[in-house]
């Protein structure tokens, strides 16, 4: 992990880490993947510290009780991002201690727009040595890399010039049929998805719908928040 010294730095390290575990958190749901699951668990660990050095650094900044004001903001900043941390980890530990999804749910949520998708570059791939740019993945997959984890460190939002490596864990988000594209390239098999079945619409359907629609809902919440803090707009926020 890189150092972090300033509160800026630490804001936006945390909320690219939330905003990446809300939408791993998903993706083990819709995939059934411990992997992803998994993943979900190791961000909420860097999270954690994440959250803590803010808040030293908050409590260390507070010389008077104007700055204690002042930081009082941050400080509900870094509450809230723990809470959606703590929210998206509960979401993977249903795939991890396997306590059972409707598959009417995965089933619903293969409908969706885009997906996240992690996947490992291996030994034999077509990825190895490449920037971003020349790997042309949006063009070849439909697929953007939003992150890339190497050992323990993470590249968040990488840019075009960032050469892949093997052994790179690759999260992308895009339509579903661009995942087995992608995991082609970095040398991965494709997935074995079951085809939904077709079925009455039951009692089960309709909280499907509901939990399909709250999955919508938290995460154009968490973008608008972040992205009401960032412009400080309170007209995005109010929404």
């Amino acid at each position: 992990m890189s150092e972090r010294s300033t509160v800026k730095d630490l804001l936006a390290d945390a909320k690219d880490h939330s905003e990446l575990m809300v939408d791993l958190a998903h993706a083990a749901i819709f995939f059934g993947d411990d992997d992803i699951a998994a993943e979900v668990v190791r961000l909420r660990e860097d999270m954690s510290r994440i959250v803590l050095e803010l808040r030293e650094i908050s409590i260390l900044a507070a010389r008077s009780p104007e700055d204690a004001e002042a930081m009082a903001g941050v400080l509900q900043m870094a509450a809230a991002m723990d809470k959606i941390a703590d929210a998206a980890e509960d979401i993977a530990r249903v795939v991890l201690k396997d306590l059972g999804v409707p598959p009417e749910l995965r089933d619903d949520l293969r409908h969706a727009e885009e997906v996240v998708t992690r996947v490992r570059i291996r030994d034999e791939n077509s990825l190895e040595g490449k920037t971003l740019e020349e790997a042309e993945l949006p063009t070849e997959t439909g697929m953007w890399v939003i992150a890339i984890r190497r050992d323990v460190s993470w590249i968040f939002g990488p840019g075009g010039d960032t050469v892949l490596q093997s052994g790179d864990v690759i999260f992308a988000q895009g339509p579903e049929e661009g995942v087995d594209l992608l995991r082609e390239l970095a040398g991965a098999p494709r997935r074995n998805l079951r085809e939904p079945a077709p079925r009455l619409i039951t009692g089960l359907d309709r909280a499907v719908d509901l939990l399909v629609e709250m999955k919508n809902a938290s995460e154009v919440a968490v973008g608008l928040a972040y992205s009401a803090v960032l412009f400080r707009d309170k007209g995005l926020a109010a929404e």
